[in-house]
């Protein structure tokens, strides 16, 4: 009988086969080591059955102190050659195993430009389920459609002879910091509640600038004809096929004519020229997410659901608390409970 292995091994052996393994944007060595500092470092695994690599995965090992242990923490599952539910398993099977014998006290896997939509089914995990969406930008799959509702408001763009700009400007982090904040102001404003813009877990300003760096971080400006600052700015994770809309901030101007409806329009054609396999514009979050789904929809963008999963505590004294974990589990999860029992958590 053949038993799957798990190894952690340096980042340049987990790259020597890469390309045979469909893995999404976050589970990439760039991404990664771009969030990773002292306190959470990038580490990598490559799983093996009979002596040959079947999976990896790339995440942090995120150092909490002796009070909260460490843990464990991917932003998707592992990456296989072909979906395949039972190697699935059995790499989540194995990584459970190497954190009981490393003393990790959590394993926690999201769903963040998952490749596949296949949930882990192993005891100990506990699946979660959210949705992304995603302009599939395969030839084999047909044109993008896009509703009217965007081509008008790509022609009201083009009237007022805006443009789409590639820029690599470290300066323009201070602008998209800006954007996102009025983005806020104006979602609060509407819909009542506040959010994170900086929304996944140890993403800062300074992972932006590495993503620069390392040339998979992308910005991309509209612009005015004769303006120097611009309107609306995307930032884009483009790496091995696959590019994610990490981030994306407007002012009052672009929101009244459709200035970032154009950047996405435009760039869904050129992306698709360049032979890129998709284009994920994220999920949509809890402020207005009704109206940012039709928003992404409108750009041609497929609504997929895709799977995390999580452990309780592994280890004494912290197994003590995974009664409140589980009672958290059956409340609704923006409860005041649910946000209490993520407070003692993390």
């Amino acid at each position: 009988m053949n038993v799957m292995t798990i190894e952690k091994v340096d980042a340049s052996v987990w790259c020597e086969d890469i390309e045979r393994f469909q893995c999404g944007v976050f589970n990439t060595k760039e991404w990664v080591e771009s969030v990773s500092n002292q306190y959470h470092c990038a580490v990598f695994f490559n799983f093996k059955l009979s002596g040959e690599v079947v999976g990896k995965l790339a995440g942090l090992w995120v150092k909490q102190g002796r009070i909260k242990g460490d843990q464990l923490f991917f932003y998707t599952g592992p990456a296989l050659k072909e979906p395949s539910q039972e190697l699935l398993n059995d790499c989540c099977g194995a990584l459970l195993d190497f954190a009981r014998v490393e003393c990790i006290q959590r394993v926690i896997i999201g769903s963040y430009d998952q490749p596949s939509g296949l949930v882990c089914e192993v005891p100990d995990f506990y699946p979660n389920e959210r949705y992304e969406f995603v302009v599939d930008l395969q030839p084999e799959s047909g044109h993008v459609s896009f509703s009217q509702n965007l081509k008008r408001n790509v022609k009201k763009a083009k009237k007022l002879k805006a443009v789409l700009v590639n820029r690599d400007d470290p300066q323009l982090i201070r602008r998209l910091i800006e954007l996102l904040n009025n983005t806020l102001e104006q979602r609060v404003s509407k819909y009542g509640k506040e959010y994170d813009p900086f929304y996944l877990p140890y993403m800062d300003e300074s992972c932006l600038q590495r993503l620069l760096d390392m040339k998979v971080g992308k910005f991309y400006l509209v612009k005015l004809e004769g303006d120097e600052v611009p309107h609306s700015v995307l930032f884009n994770i483009e790496v091995g096929g696959r590019v994610f809309n990490l981030l994306v901030g407007s002012d009052n101007l672009a929101y009244q004519y459709g200035l970032a409806a154009l950047a996405d329009f435009e760039l869904i054609h050129q992306y698709r020229e360049a032979g890129v396999r998709s284009y994920n514009l994220g999920g949509t979050g809890d402020a207005g997410s009704s109206g940012l789904e039709r928003s992404k929809q409108s750009k041609g963008a497929e609504k997929r659901m895709v799977y995390g999963a999580t452990t309780n505590f592994l280890c004494y004294p912290h197994r003590l608390i995974n009664p409140l974990l589980n009672l958290g589990r059956s409340f609704p999860k923006d409860s005041r409970i649910v946000n209490l029992f993520k407070q003692i958590v993390n």
